[in-house]
């Protein structure tokens, strides 16, 4: 017997019950398109519904948001991500996102990786997202395994 028939009669499906993850759900979708894409679905959503277009980006995470990231969590994450995926996610990014980096990794290593940043070839904005994207993907996969902290919101102690 299919699932849906087994549940049927169980429970009932209401827009209350879907509505729970909706917000997680939908930033989830919203961090699986590229930036640009990204930022202007959200604006068409800002101009017709402010307060859930809030609620969504504030569940948002973006390659930039790593720089909010704590110095542990940070050298963890470093530690975890293949170094030509970490050399092709930098291109392009300054501040302080790019100064988390260099600060969470040993002198020697961070030169290295300024000299690769300065004298690599030309790549297609595509890819370099895409090792954002993973980056990201990993981040929230340590989050997940609790080996890493993304956010401070005040409920963790160090």
């Amino acid at each position: 017997m299919p699932f849906n028939k087994q549940l049927k009669g169980h429970i009932r499906i209401s827009a209350a019950m879907v509505a729970i993850d909706g917000i997680q759900i939908a930033a989830a979708i919203f961090n699986c398109f590229p930036q640009k894409q990204g930022k202007e679905m959200m604006t068409a959503l800002q101009v017709q519904d402010l307060p859930l277009a809030e609620k969504i980006q504030s569940q948002l995470f973006v390659f930039d948001d790593l720089a909010g990231v704590d110095d542990r969590s940070m050298q963890t994450l470093i530690a975890k991500i293949p170094r030509e995926s970490l050399n092709l996610a930098l291109r392009g990014i300054t501040g302080a996102c790019q100064q988390k980096f260099f600060t969470n990794m040993s002198a020697n290593a961070a030169a290295m990786l300024k000299e690769a940043l300065d004298n690599a070839p030309p790549k297609a904005l595509s890819e370099i997202e895409k090792a954002r994207k993973a980056i990201i993907d990993l981040a929230r996969k340590l989050e997940s395994e609790q080996q890493i902290i993304l956010t401070n919101d005040g409920l963790y102690i160090e």
